[in-house]
């Protein structure tokens, strides 16, 4: 017997594929019930069909996996894909396994779901009244109508991302037929609403909620609009293996202390979980379960938010959960308390600050050097151990949208193709034609940049010699006998005194710290800030270069005395 296995939807006639809803986002259910990650980004949001994912023969037997959103699911096969009918194997189940009996000769699986319609926005906006009117500001409210724009309104091609379900067993034909299928809707992102209106109570039934960046992909992709393509590129859409090892504990069940800690801007599941705490007032957020806390990175959902328009002008265009322009200092201290995200949350600090920020350092810490995330505050140059300077600023003052001005630099070319596509920014890498407007050049602001990099990393070595001195030859007789040239380090060494990153090196304990000057703790804490930025003053070059200049003057001081 053969089996044919594809982990995408077959392509055929028969019942209707997938239908609707039962993974919602509720107090007790989310750590039980993962959420659902479609495994193929598709034209139109969500696909409601299910998939086969796996066929594994083993002598006799098949074992069959597939995914989907909603069951009662139901395996089918035929000996030849000639064949007009399929013929049903087994009865009907919710599980999303099975095992077939092998026979002779070939056969061909495929899986299908339970029945469902969609229903198109005015249901929905009968309970979701304050959703729905922020999401008529939207671009997906009149995405249709893009379409009629440049003639394209008839085109196939175009026609399954900009209404619901088309070219699905009760989506979008025509405007005529079903205008009330017309542009992105509800259903393109959560599913089929037919059975949820018919049993509004019912849990299991509520449609689906997920962060996964392939509902949004399934659109913002292909040559024209790579958003998607690009952002699978990006460290965003990876969740970090050191921290997402520690999502779980040794039973499986969620660490939610690690979540709180690392979680927060490292998984989107716990950073969307603690926003849907934040803006709705809940005393304590419901956390994912440790499996989506490390499946998830920082998706599309975490930056942008398909409900409603962004702050600021264009804001309905980008849908931006934060702007992309702010001068507050901000610095999350990371707790494992599940209190204390709402306490610290800011909505007026730009997208990127949320986390890119030195979360809480001070320059009394003595476990470790700041986390490598000061971006936010080195560019509004605020943070660091700097006399009680108000600001010093360059980029963070004068650049308009900050961060994404660079990192999130989009272009079109005159005629995209998969091997020129335009580009969307979203692989957030920099590039120096962003600079061209100041700078004059693309080639100028990258020599300007280079030269600004060779002076900071040179004053960052010529303080770290002078600190190396004081450890071997001012250092308390306590610390310098035992550490040497790590004297002045943190506890856990940073890549300043420890460059090879050996965890095995440490500099003074916490209660040895004591006797480590507080000069050179404000100096350590400078350098580090500078460093671990890293733009080596490209994002500020004036306060970085302040920040040494104070470290330096630190650490000459203690060095002059007697």
């Amino acid at each position: 017997m053969t089996v044919l296995q594809s982990v995408r939807r077959p392509r055929m006639a028969g019942p209707a594929m997938a239908a609707a809803l039962g993974l919602a986002l509720l107090p007790g259910l989310l750590a039980q019930k993962p959420m659902y990650d479609p495994p193929v980004a598709t034209p139109g949001g969500l696909n409601p069909r299910p998939y086969l994912m796996s066929i594994v023969r083993t002598q006799g037997v098949a074992n069959v996996t597939w995914t989907g959103i909603h069951g009662p699911y139901q395996l089918l096969q035929k000996t030849n894909l000639a064949d007009t009918t399929w013929q049903a194997i087994g009865d009907p189940t919710t599980n999303t396994s099975a095992q077939v009996a092998l026979q002779d000769g070939d056969a061909f699986l495929a899986v299908t779901g339970g029945d469902d319609n969609y229903v198109g926005v005015q249901f929905c906006r009968i309970c979701h009244k304050s959703t729905h009117a922020t999401w008529t500001n939207t671009l997906h409210a009149t995405a249709l109508q893009t379409l009629k724009d440049i003639h394209q309104d008839k085109n196939p091609r175009c026609i399954g991302c900009h209404t619901v379900g088309y070219g699905l067993a009760g989506g979008y034909q025509d405007e005529t037929t079903t205008p009330f299928l017309a542009n992105v809707q509800c259903e393109n992102c959560h599913g089929p609403g037919g059975r949820h209106i018919s049993d509004f109570e019912d849990p299991s039934l509520r449609p689906v909620v997920s962060i996964s960046a392939a509902i949004c992909g399934g659109c913002h992709t292909d040559a024209h609009h790579p958003t998607y393509d690009e952002w699978k590129d990006s460290l965003h859409a990876q969740v970090n293996e050191h921290v997402s090892s520690g999502f779980a504990n040794s039973d499986g069940s969620p660490n939610t202390g690690r979540m709180m800690q690392c979680g927060v801007c490292h998984s989107g599941a716990v950073r969307v979980a603690l926003i849907n705490q934040a803006e709705s007032g809940s005393p304590q957020p419901t956390l994912p379960s440790a499996e989506d806390a490390a499946k998830f990175g920082i998706a599309c959902a975490v930056c942008h938010n398909a409900h409603r328009p962004g702050p600021g002008p264009g804001g309905e265009v980008e849908q931006t959960r934060y702007p992309t322009y702010s001068l507050d200092n901000y610095s999350y201290a990371s707790s494992s308390d599940l209190g204390s995200f709402v306490p610290q949350y800011n909505p007026n600090i730009q997208v990127c600050g949320q986390c890119h920020n030195m979360r809480g350092a001070k320059w009394t810490d003595t476990s470790r050097p700041p986390h490598h995330s000061p971006q936010y505050n080195m560019l509004v140059g605020q943070g660091g151990y700097d006399l009680g300077v108000s600001k010093i600023m360059t980029h963070g003052l004068e650049t308009e949208d900050q961060c994404a001005s660079c990192h999130v630099y989009a272009y079109d070319v005159a005629s995209p193709t998969e091997e020129d596509p335009n580009y969307k920014g979203h692989t957030f890498l920099p590039t120096y034609e962003a600079c061209v407007d100041c700078h004059g050049s693309a080639e100028g602001a990258a020599a300007f940049a280079e030269a600004t990099k060779v002076n900071i990393i040179n004053r960052i070595t010529e303080v770290v010699g002078f600190l190396n001195s004081w450890a071997t030859n001012k250092a308390p007789a306590a610390l310098k006998d035992k550490y040497g040239a790590l004297s002045w380090e943190y506890n856990v060494a940073g890549v300043l005194g420890n460059p090879a990153g050996n965890s095995a090196i440490k500099g003074p304990t916490s209660a040895e710290q004591a006797n480590v000057p507080d000069a050179i703790k404000q100096a350590r804490m400078n350098l580090y800030l500078v460093q671990h930025d890293g733009s080596f003053g490209v994002h500020n070059g004036d306060y970085a270069k302040w920040l040494i200049s104070i470290a330096k003057t630190n650490v000459l001081t203690e060095l002059a005395k007697p």
